[in-house]
C-alpha cells in the first residue's frame, strides 16, 4: 500500500512538473498544457484509487475507506469530460485564457450537482413510494417517515444551496474591496463542493451496501452472531428479527451439509425498556424450538446497540475459542455498517443477510447511511477543511485574474 502511494505521488509530481515546464517553454500553448496536466492528474487519481479499491475489497468489504475511494473515483471520472469540454469550447471560441479555464472548472461542482439531482431525485421518489407503503402497512410512526423526510431535505437543501450561492454572488459580497470579492467566490464554491462530496459518498455507500448484502461467506465458521432488534410484548420475534435468526439457521444447515462442520449460535441483544426479556433470550428460545441444542446456543444479553452486540459477543466467543472463525447475521440493509462495527472491536467476520419487506428496506437503508456518516466524522471534517483551503486559494486566484 505504501509503495503504491509513493508511486502515485511521484506520478502526480511528474505530471505537474511536465505541465509547468511545457507551459513555460511554449507560452502560447500554456492553457492547453494546463488542461492536459489536469486531465492527466485526474487520470492518475482514477487509476491509483481503482487499484487501491481493488486491494481494499480483497481485504474486506467492511470499510469506510471503500466508500471514500468510490466517491473519489466517481468525482474524478465525471470531471474528466468537463476538462475536455473546456478545452474544446475554449478553442472554438478562441478564448482559451486562464480566466476562461478558471470559470469553466470552478463551475463544475454546480454542473455535477445539477446532473446528480436528477438521479438522486429519482431515488427520492422511490423512497417516498416505499415510505407511503411502509406507513400503510406499519402505521404512521415518525421513524416510518424517515425516507420522506430525507427526500424533502435533500431536494430542499440542494436548491437552498443553489439559492444561497446565487444570493452571495449577486447581492451580498459584491463590493470592489478584496475581502468581499474573495468571499463572493469562496463561499458558493465551498457549499457546492460539500454538496458534491456527500452526493458521491452516498453513491459509494449504495454500491458497498449492495455488495455487502450479496456477500457469501466461506463455510468454515465456528460461531455465528445474530444481531438483535425489537421483540413483541410477549417475547416473540417480530418479522425483522425472525428473518435474521432464520437466515442464521439456514447458513448453519448449509455449512453442515457442505462441509460437515457444525457451528454455534450467539444471539445478541439486551432487554429494552418495553421488552419482557432480553432479545438474546428471545432468540435463544426460538433457536431451541427450531432444532438447536442447549450446547449450541450462547446468548449475549447485555448489549444496547450494534457495537455492544459485537463487543460482548466477542467476549463470549473468546472465552470458548479465541481463534474462532465468525459470521454474523443481520438484515440486508444493515450488513455494511454491522461489518464495519465488527472490525472496530477486532472481529474479522463475514455476514449473511436476512431479507425484509421491499417497503421496509429503503427506510432502513437510509437510516444506515446516516449511521455510516456518524462513524467517521473526522473524515468529513478533514474533507471540509481541505475544501475550505482549496476554495480560499481559488478565491485569491480569481481576485487576481479579474
Amino acid at each position: 500500500m505504501k509503495k503504491r502511494l509513493y508511486i502515485t505521488a511521484a506520478l502526480l509530481t511528474l505530471t505537474v512538473a511536465a505541465a509547468v515546464t511545457f507551459g513555460s517553454i511554449f507560452p502560447e500553448t500554456a492553457a492547453e498544457t494546463a488542461l492536459a496536466g489536469i486531465f492527466l492528474f485526474l487520470a492518475v487519481i482514477i487509476v491509483s484509487a481503482s487499484l487501491s479499491l481493488r486491494d481494499s475489497l480483497r481485504e474486506t468489504l467492511y470499510s469506510y475507506r471503500n466508500i471514500a475511494l468510490i466517491a473519489g473515483i466517481l468525482f474524478s471520472l465525471v470531471m474528466e469530460p468537463s476538462v475536455v469540454y473546456t478545452l474544446v469550447t475554449g478553442r472554438q471560441s478562441g478564448g482559451l485564457t486562464p480566466a476562461f479555464i478558471y470559470r469553466s472548472l470552478t463551475s463544475f461542482p454546480r454542473t455535477f450537482s445539477y446532473y446528480a439531482v436528477f438521479f438522486i431525485s429519482a431515488v427520492c421518489i422511490l423512497l417516498a413510494v416505499s415510505n407511503i407503503a411502509l406507513i400503510r402497512h406499519e402505521g404512521p410512526r415518525p421513524k416510518n417517515a424517515l425516507s420522506l423526510v430525507l427526500a424533502a431535505f435533500y431536494l430542499g437543501g440542494t436548491w437552498a444551496v443553489y439559492a444561497v450561492s446565487d444570493v452571495i454572488e449577486k447581492k451580498i459580497f459584491t463590493g470592489g474591496d478584496p475581502l468581499p470579492r474573495i468571499l463572493n467566490s469562496v463561499i458558493p464554491l465551498f457549499l457546492l463542493l460539500m454538496l458534491c462530496y456527500f452526493e458521491c459518498i452516498f453513491v459509494g455507500f449504495v454500491v458497498m451496501g449492495w455488495l455487502a448484502a450479496r456477500e457469501k461467506p466461506v463455510y468454515d465458521k465456528d460461531f455465528i452472531i445474530i444481531l438483535g432488534c425489537s421483540i413483541d410484548k410477549k417475547g416473540g420475534l417480530l418479522p425483522l428479527l425472525k428473518g435474521r435468526v432464520n437466515r442464521a439457521i439456514r447458513f448453519a444447515w448449509q455449512q453442515e451439509i457442505a462441509t460437515g462442520k457444525p457451528l454455534k449460535y450467539v444471539p445478541s441483544g439486551g432487554k429494552g425498556a418495553n421488552e419482557v426479556m432480553s432479545e438474546g433470550s428471545a432468540m435463544e428460545l426460538y433457536l431451541l424450538s427450531h432444532g438447536a441444542e442447549d450446547y449450541e446456543v450462547f446468548p449475549e444479553k447485555k448489549s444496547a446497540d450494534t457495537l455492544e452486540n459485537f463487543r460482548f459477543s466477542k467476549e463470549i466467543i473468546d472465552s470458548l475459542k479465541p481463534d474462532a472463525k465468525i459470521a454474523f447475521a443481520t438484515t440486508n440493509y444493515h450488513m455494511l455498517r454491522s461489518g464495519i462495527l465488527a472490525r472496530k472491536v477486532g472481529i474479522d467476520a463475514e455476514g449473511v443477510a436476512g431479507d425484509t419487506k421491499w417497503y421496509f428496506w429503503p427506510n432502513g437503508f437510509i437510516r444506515e447511511f446516516f449511521g455510516i456518516l456518524k462513524l467517521d466524522v473526522k473524515a468529513h471534517v478533514t474533507t471540509a477543511a481541505i475544501f475550505a483551503v482549496i476554495c480560499t486559494a481559488l478565491g485569491f486566484i480569481e481576485f487576481y485574474l479579474y
